[in-house]
């Protein structure tokens, strides 16, 4: 009778954001240990081409998920609804058509979609809108990705016309070379996080478990490096350490396939178990209703190896 009145853990899933669709053998057992029956699969993005919508980089599915339930991500760029010459219902239109055909290529039914957009008060319009033609034209569930930003500022930047958002926990920070981590910033995300509570749309979250190398020239950026450890350069003695996770660049160079030029700054920022948890201790205490499914972007060898703990995503859905 108590086990029936015991309030269940939020489920587990992933974001899945590679161009080829193939599990390796520890991202299998990392999605089976933690009892993962859903991925988000980036299908494609969308950007202006000669100032009209195309898209890019289509998944190419080389495995088959027929394993666990697919939702598509779409992300399309701001640019797209900046353009005062695009027509929202063919956008809406060919955005669907690509889906299926991706589904129907692949033998893969879905029930819902996503679509991922950083809109701003200058393309708002046009994103609710594009979101409002989207959803008569599949009328089962859609959801969208909210920032921070998003939440705080809900009657500016309006609330997305969805079933559901998804809370983006991270990218919080400026980008740069300064000390602070800009994927996950405490202090920054205190700022934003009472506002949650007067947010009129239901939210599922997502966490980061990523890890990028911010490459910068004379304090600007110059490149956002992913999918690549630090110790990769730093084994380089071209690359001579300045601080805690930060090279500086000795002399002109090419390494991994980028090119470095002398006195270049590489710094790594990543995300911790302990970082996470704290995400997740603060998140509880300012959500007004538990969400029912974590979301970590994204689902990586490289990601997960820093995870020692095999069933850590699990145990840490069990926080909320």
């Amino acid at each position: 009778m108590f086990s029936c009145g015991k309030k269940q853990s939020p489920d587990v899933s992933f974001y899945y954001w590679k161009t080829a669709f193939r599990l390796s053998a520890a991202e299998k057992e990392i999605l089976s240990k933690n009892e993962v029956s859903k991925l988000y699969v980036r299908y494609f993005d969308v950007a202006l081409v000669d100032n009209k919508p195309f898209p890019i980089a289509p998944v190419r599915f080389v495995e088959n998920p027929k394993n666990y339930r697919i939702v598509p991500v779409v992300f399309i760029k701001n640019e797209v609804f900046l353009s005062r010459d695009i027509s929202l219902e063919k956008l809406a239109g060919h955005v669907l058509q690509l889906i299926r055909q991706i589904d129907q290529a692949n033998t893969i039914q879905n029930t819902e979609i996503q679509i991922d957009c950083d809109w701003s008060l200058n393309s708002r319009d046009n994103f609710m809108e594009f979101l409002r033609i989207l959803k008569k034209k599949y009328p089962k569930t859609i959801s969208a990705t909210i920032r921070l930003h998003q939440v705080k500022y809900f009657k500016e930047t309006k609330v997305p016309p969805v079933d559901y958002g998804v809370l983006m926990f991270y990218n919080m920070g400026k980008l740069g070379d300064g000390e602070s981590n800009s994927i996950y910033d405490p202090a920054i995300a205190k700022r934003y996080l009472p506002s949650l509570k007067e947010y009129p749309l239901k939210l599922k979250v997502a966490l980061p478990v990523f890890s990028w190398i911010v490459h910068t020239r004379n304090h600007k950026i110059v490149n956002l490096i992913s999918k690549i450890e630090m110790e990769k350069f730093s084994h380089n003695l071209n690359f001579e350490p300045t601080g805690d996770n930060v090279l500086r660049v000795k002399e002109n160079t090419l390494c991994e396939g980028f090119f470095f030029k002398e006195g270049d700054q590489l710094k790594a920022e990543k995300i911790t178990p302990e970082d996470l948890h704290e995400m997740s201790r603060l998140l509880k205490a300012n959500l007004s209703q538990k969400p029912d499914e974590i979301i970590y972007y994204d689902l990586d060898n490289n990601n997960i190896k820093r995870i020692q703990d095999e069933y850590f995503f699990k145990a840490n859905s069990a926080n909320f």
